[in-house]
């Protein structure tokens, strides 16, 4: 009897250069997600989606599925998109930004929705819970519990599916918090089995130092 495919590792909220904001390369994701045995990456600059298209390009002869996105600031706060190759306009209302990542065929994850220091949408989900695909339920590098905790509660709540992520602007930040994902390995595939919640997160920190890292680069570039 043949036994169970294993589910794939992913690390769906990473960040490159493109963001403006830290230094990894699309060469530096593919070389850290072979260390971390990762099979899928989701790579979601900030206002662009540049990163992933190169990363994607990149690694099309590689094992690793790469799926671009975008980390897409509305008037509310940050949503992710996935699943499509075209850019969408930041700074516009939260629906509307919903509406039009959905048309082209997108989903939507929501990312670090209660994390205060960061550009989380928190009560603005209860406007837009039809169009939510996944909400990220551990974040890296949200350094207080109750963040988290309160993403959990709600993606439980409201039957939404769960993922980890790393949100990593470091190199080493990486795959420290992933998502199982049970599903094929073609890009379709993966963003159904999201969808669906077919999925397990299995969480982890990005550590104090390279948290620090970060910020110190962030100052450097700025």
């Amino acid at each position: 009897m043949a036994g169970k495919k294993k589910p794939l590792r992913a690390d769906l909220h990473i960040h490159t250069f493109y963001s403006g904001d830290n230094k990894i390369t699309p060469e530096d994701i593919i070389e850290q997600a072979e260390k971390a045995n990762l099979d899928v990456v989701g790579v979601v600059d900030h206002k662009t989606n540049r990163g992933g298209m190169k990363t994607r390009e990149l690694a099309k002869k590689l094992k690793l599925v790469v799926l671009p996105g975008q980390e897409v600031l509305t008037s509310d706060g940050e949503i992710i998109v996935l699943g499509i190759d075209d850019e969408l306009e930041n700074n516009m209302d939260l629906l509307q930004t919903c509406r039009h990542a959905k048309k082209r065929g997108g989903i939507v994850i929501i990312p670090h929705p209660f994390d205060i220091s960061r550009h989380g949408i928190g009560k603005h989900m209860e406007g837009i819970m039809k169009f939510i695909d996944a909400i990220e339920v551990f974040n890296s590098r949200s350094i207080l519990r109750r963040f988290n905790q309160k993403a959990f509660e709600f993606a439980k709540k409201h039957k939404k599916p769960m993922i980890a992520a790393s949100d990593a602007h470091t190199r080493g930040e990486i795959g420290s918090s992933i998502t199982l994902l049970y599903s094929g390995k073609n890009e379709q595939e993966i963003l159904n089995a999201i969808k669906s919640g077919k999925t397990k997160i299995i969480a982890g920190t990005a550590g104090i130092r390279n948290r620090l890292k970060g910020i110190i680069k962030n100052r450097i570039l700025h």
